[in-house]
């Protein structure tokens, strides 16, 4: 067993605070939320002081509780008006950043066109990279649910962004 003494405790934050910041920092977007996330974990982890973990099931165990910090993070950001508005921002601001997307602006267009929910799940999937189970458990629906909505959005890009797919096949054969 881990008794977290103040050693021990201050040991595993200086091993493994920066690996939890990058591991949350691959599903959650945003910078302020990762640190928060992470060290809430660790004083979470300073008050069960008897916690009953070893060293060695240390790891498993925090990336187990940072990733389902980081779906209950998405889970309260889904109940603010503005959420799916700031990562449709961020999925912008990917794609600009891959050689000045030039596109960017027909492809926010064809987000536009989406049903709500279709977008919500789109961008659930393509902006944090969460898997069916976790988007499920965010939005409140059925992995065979996200499936729907994920086969409907990527039809509907498809269908909206033809022409520039038949254009940029054309540039680049």
């Amino acid at each position: 067993m881990l008794d977290t003494d103040e050693k021990t405790f201050e040991k595993l934050f200086r091993e493994h605070y920066s690996l939890l910041c990058n591991y949350a920092n691959s599903i959650v977007c945003n910078e302020q939320a990762v640190e928060d996330i992470v060290q809430n974990f660790f004083i979470a982890v300073w008050e069960k002081k008897h916690l009953s973990i070893t060293e060695d099931t240390f790891l498993p165990y925090a990336y187990c509780a940072i990733k389902n910090s980081c779906i209950n993070y998405y889970k309260s950001e889904i109940a603010k008006e503005n959420f799916f508005t700031v990562l449709a921002e961020e999925w912008q601001l990917q794609l600009q950043e891959e050689e000045e997307f030039r596109y960017k602006q027909e492809v926010h267009a064809a987000l536009q066109k989406l049903p709500e929910k279709c977008r919500k799940v789109f961008l659930l999937k393509c902006v944090t990279g969460l898997r069916y189970k976790e988007i499920a458990e965010i939005s409140d629906i059925s992995v065979n649910t996200v499936k729907y909505h994920l086969g409907e959005a990527f039809r509907v890009m498809r269908e909206e962004l033809k022409d520039l797919m038949i254009l940029l096949i054309l540039i680049f054969s």
